[in-house]
C-alpha cells in the first residue's frame, strides 16, 4: 500500500472524528458548518482515491469535478463556522449562501462545456488534475479559496485581538487550524512541494479540521464563544453614555443615540443637559460623585418614554474619578405592556361584574344568557355568538346540545342550529381535552359541523362551559365565538374568555342549584299544606260520614239533620281550602300587575267561588313603592288565609284608601272572630303580618272579639317620589 493511499486513509479517519465531534454537539454555534466541512473533506479524500486508481477521460472528468467542488464546499464551510464562532450568524443569509454557490457552479460550467474548458482549462482532449492548477480557471479557484480562508482567520483573528489578554492556548488552536491552509499554501510557494498539489490541500484543510476539533472534544470550545466588550456594549438594549468631570459627552452608544435623539459624533464634546435640557433634576444629580439611580419619563416624536436612569463615577489610572456612566434602561415597552395588561384585567373584572349583574336581575335564564351575549360581543370584537346547553330533557341514547341563546347567526340558520349531536368531532375534543379550541379557517376544518362551515366566517373559537363541583366537574354545554372579518383571535383574548366562560358556567350552575332548592322547598311546603289543610278537612269529612252511615244501619232513632249538616260545613271548608291551593301554586306578579289587580285576582278566585261576599274598595291614584306594594299584598294574604280557614266568615271588604300622608289598607270580615290575648305563641300569621309591616315602617293594628269578626288596618308612608298609581301601571305593563 503506497503511502499516498495511508494518507488519504488518515485524513478520511480525522474528518470522521470531526464530523461525529461536531454532530455531538449539533446545538452549538458553528457545528452545522462543521459537520459540512467534515463530509466535504470525506468526500475530497475517497475521489482523490478513485481518481489515482482510474483512467479515462470520462471517469477523470467526474472525479475531477467532484475534487473541485469538495474544495470549494470545505473552504465555504471554514468561512461560514469562523462567521457562527466569531457571533456573526445573521451575516449567513440567503443572498451570502446563493454568491458561495455561484463559484461550484461556474467551476462545473468550466469543466463540461467544451468551448469554454478548452480556454480557461487547456483541455485538449485529457483533463487531468495537475493541469488544471496551472489554468486560468484553477488560478481564479485558488484566490477565491484562500480569500475565503483568508476572510475566516481575519474574523477570528478581529475577535481575538480585542479581547483584554491574550486567550490560552486553548482558544488559540482554533485560530491556528484555521490559518494552516494558508501556512501550508506559503510553504508550498518557496518550494516545499514534497506531496502532490491534491494531497497537501486535502493535508493542509484537515490540520484546520484539527483545530476545530481539538476544541470540540477536549475543551468545549463551542460552548464558550469568544465575546469583546465593544461587542457587548454596542448590542446592548440599554443606553451607555459616557462623560467627563465637566459632564461633557465623550462616547455614547447605539442605544444611548436613540434616547438622545442624535449620534455619537454630534453629541460629542456637547454638555449632557444642554441636549436633554427637558430632564429635570439630572443636573443636580450629575454634581455628585454618588451612583444614584432615579426614574424619569422623555417625550420623543413616537410620544413618552419612561427610563430608569443610573449614573455612577468611574476611577482612572491614579485611583481618581476620571469620568460618569450613564447607563439608561428604557422601560416603555415594559410599564405600556403592564398597562395593557392592567387595562385588560380592569376591562375582564367590569365584564366579570356585569355579567354577574345580569344574573341577578334577569327573571330566567334565556334573558341572562342574552345579556351575557351582549356583554361578550363587544369587547371580543365577535360578530357570531352561540351559547349551546346540554339538552337535559332528551331521553334519547344520542346527547345533543340545543342553542340556548345566539346573535349573529342568519335567520334561515338558526333552525338547523338548534341542535348538535354530541358525538360530532367538535364537541368530541372539546370534551376530551376541556379546553378551548380555536381554529383559524372554519369553512374547511372537518370538526366543525357542515352547517357552521357555511357562515362564512374567518375564525372559530369554541370554549367547553364546565362546572367545577368538588373534585369532579360537570360539562354544561360550550360557547362559540366567531369572526367573519379582522385578525384570529389572540391568546390573550382566549384566557379572558375561557375565565368568563367559567364564570358565566358558574352562575348557570348556581341558577340551576336554586331553582332546584326553590322546588323542593316549595313542594314541601305544598305537602305541608294539604297535610295540614285539604287533607285534615277530608279526614274529617270521612269520619263524619262513616258515622253517619253507621248510625243509620244501627236504626238510631237520631235526626242525621245535624250531622248531615256538619259534613256540608266540612265539604264547603275542604273546597275553600282547595280552592285556596290551586290559588297559590299560580305565580303572582305585584311589581308587574300593581297591588290592586292582584288583590282582585286573588278574591275572584278564592272567597268569589267560596261562596263569601268579597269587595275591595281602592283609590285611584294611589303612590307607594314596589317594596310597600309587595308587603301590603302578603299581609293581605295572610289576612285572607286566616279568614278562609278559621273565621268562617259571609262577607270580607277590603280598602286601600291614600291620605294626606299615609295609605291605610283595612281588611274587615264579619266571622266568629277571637281574643287576640289568647292567640297561641307558636302561631306565624299575626307575627309575619307584623314584621312585614315593620319593615316598611308602617303602623299595624288589629281590633277583634268573639263573635264580633275582625278588623285589621295597615298604615304605610305614601311615596312622594313616585309618580300616581296609573302612570306606575302604564310604566309597568309598557
Amino acid at each position: 500500500m503506497s503511502y499516498k493511499i495511508i494518507f488519504l486513509f488518515i485524513d478520511i479517519s480525522i474528518a470522521l472524528a470531526i464530523f461525529l465531534a461536531a454532530r455531538q454537539r449539533s446545538k452549538a454555534q458553528g457545528a452545522d458548518s462543521l459537520q459540512i466541512f467534515s463530509i466535504s473533506l470525506i468526500v475530497w479524500s475517497l475521489s482523490s482515491l478513485l481518481y489515482e486508481n482510474l483512467a479515462g477521460v470520462a471517469s477523470n472528468k467526474l472525479w475531477i469535478s467532484i475534487l473541485l467542488l469538495s474544495m470549494l464546499f470545505a473552504a465555504s464551510a471554514q468561512l461560514t463556522f469562523s462567521l457562527s464562532y466569531t457571533n456573526r450568524p445573521d451575516w449567513i443569509t440567503r443572498s451570502v449562501i446563493i454568491i458561495l454557490g455561484v463559484m461550484p457552479l461556474a467551476t462545473l460550467a468550466m469543466l463540461w462545456i467544451n468551448p469554454i474548458n478548452a480556454i480557461f482549462l487547456k483541455y485538449q482532449g485529457v483533463l487531468e488534475f495537475t493541469n488544471i492548477s496551472g489554468s486560468i480557471w484553477g488560478k481564479i479557484m485558488a484566490f477565491y479559496i484562500y480569500n475565503l480562508i483568508g476572510a475566516s482567520v481575519l474574523l477570528l483573528l478581529e475577535i481575538y485581538s480585542r479581547k483584554p489578554r491574550s486567550p490560552s492556548f486553548r482558544t488559540w488552536i482554533i485560530l491556528a487550524g484555521s490559518m494552516a491552509p494558508l501556512i501550508i499554501q506559503m510553504l508550498i510557494s518557496i518550494g516545499f512541494n514534497q506531496l502532490p498539489h491534491n494531497e497537501i490541500s486535502i493535508f493542509a484543510f484537515t490540520l484546520a479540521g484539527l483545530g476545530f476539533s481539538y476544541g470540540i472534544l477536549n475543551q468545549n470550545l463551542l460552548d464558550a464563544v469568544p465575546m469583546t466588550r465593544e461587542e457587548i456594549v454596542e448590542g446592548m438594549d440599554e443606553g451607555w453614555i459616557v462623560l467627563n468631570m465637566q459632564n461633557v459627552v465623550v462616547d455614547a452608544n447605539p442605544a444611548a443615540e436613540l434616547i438622545i435623539g442624535m449620534s455619537r459624533e454630534k453629541a460629542y464634546g456637547q454638555p449632557l443637559t444642554s441636549i436633554l435640557s427637558d430632564l429635570s433634576g439630572l443636573g443636580q444629580a450629575l454634581s455628585s460623585d454618588q451612583e444614584l439611580e432615579m426614574k424619569r419619563s422623555l417625550k420623543s416624536d413616537q410620544g413618552w418614554r419612561y427610563m430608569n436612569i443610573r449614573t455612577s463615577t468611574i476611577k482612572g489610572l491614579n485611583n481618581q474619578h476620571s469620568s460618569r456612566l450613564i447607563v439608561w434602561r428604557d422601560n416603555t415597552k415594559r410599564k405600556l405592556a403592564e398597562e395593557a395588561r392592567q387595562r385588560a384585567r380592569d376591562e375582564l373584572f367590569v365584564l366579570l361584574n356585569a355579567i354577574s349583574s345580569a344574573a341577578s336581575q334577569a327573571t330566567d335564564l334565556d334573558d341572562f344568557l342574552s345579556e351575557s351575549i351582549y356583554q361578550i360581543v363587544y369587547p371580543f370584537r365577535s360578530q357570531f355568538i352561540g351559547i349551546f346547553l346540554v339538552d337535559e330533557r332528551n331521553k334519547n341514547e344520542d346527547k345533543r346540545l340545543f342553542l340556548a341563546s345566539q346573535l349573529g347567526i342568519p335567520v334561515e340558520a338558526v333552525d338547523k342550529m338548534s341542535y348538535i349531536s354530541m358525538s360530532t368531532p367538535l364537541v368530541e375534543s372539546i370534551l376530551k381535552d376541556g379546553q378551548a379550541i380555536l381554529i383559524a379557517h372554519p369553512e374547511s376544518d372537518s370538526r366543525v359541523p357542515l352547517k357552521m362551515q357555511k357562515f362564512g366566517l374567518s375564525c372559530l373559537l369554541v370554549i367547553p362551559l364546565v362546572t367545577q363541583t368538588g373534585e369532579d366537574s360537570k360539562f354544561l354545554g360550550l360557547i362559540s365565538l366567531a369572526r367573519k372579518e379582522g385578525a384570529a383571535f389572540t391568546q390573550d383574548e382566549v384566557v379572558r374568555m375561557t375565565m368568563i366562560s367559567d364564570h358565566i358556567a358558574n352562575l348557570i350552575d348556581s341558577d340551576r342549584r336554586r331553582k332546584l332548592a326553590i322546588a323542593l322547598s316549595e313542594r314541601q311546603k305544598l305537602l305541608r299544606d294539604l297535610h295540614d289543610s285539604v287533607s285534615q278537612k277530608l279526614y274529617g269529612l270521612v269520619t263524619l260520614t262513616e258515622a253517619a252511615q253507621a248510625g243509620l244501619e244501627a236504626g238510631s232513632s237520631v235526626d242525621p239533620s245535624p250531622l248531615l249538616k256538619k259534613i256540608g260545613e266540612s265539604a264547603r271548608q275542604a273546597v275553600k281550602e282547595m280552592r285556596l291551593f290551586l290559588y297559590q301554586l299560580q305565580p303572582i306578579e305585584v311589581e308587574k300587575d300593581g297591588l290592586v289587580s292582584v288583590l282582585h285576582h286573588r278574591l275572584a278566585s278564592v272567597e268569589g267561588r267560596a261562596d263569601i261576599k268579597a269587595r275591595l274598595l281602592a283609590d285611584e291614584d294611589i303612590s307607594l313603592t314596589t317594596q310597600q306594594e309587595v308587603a301590603l299584598y302578603f299581609i293581605a294574604q295572610e289576612a285572607l288565609n286566616n279568614i278562609l280557614r278559621h273565621a268562617q266568615a259571609k262577607s270580607i271588604e277590603i280598602k286601600l284608601l291614600q291620605g294626606p300622608r299615609n295609605v291605610n289598607l283595612e281588611i274587615v270580615d264579619d266571622g266568629h272572630g277571637f281574643d287576640p290575648k289568647k292567640v297561641e305563641p307558636g302561631g306565624m300569621g299575626l307575627r309575619n303580618m307584623k314584621e312585614r309591616t315593620l319593615q316598611i315602617n308602617g303602623k299595624f293594628k288589629l281590633v277583634s272579639n268573639p263573635d264580633q269578626g275582625t278588623r285589621i288596618n295597615v298604615s304605610v308612608p305614601r311615596d312622594q317620589s313616585t309618580k300616581s298609581y296609573k302612570q306606575k301601571r302604564r310604566r309597568r305593563k309598557s
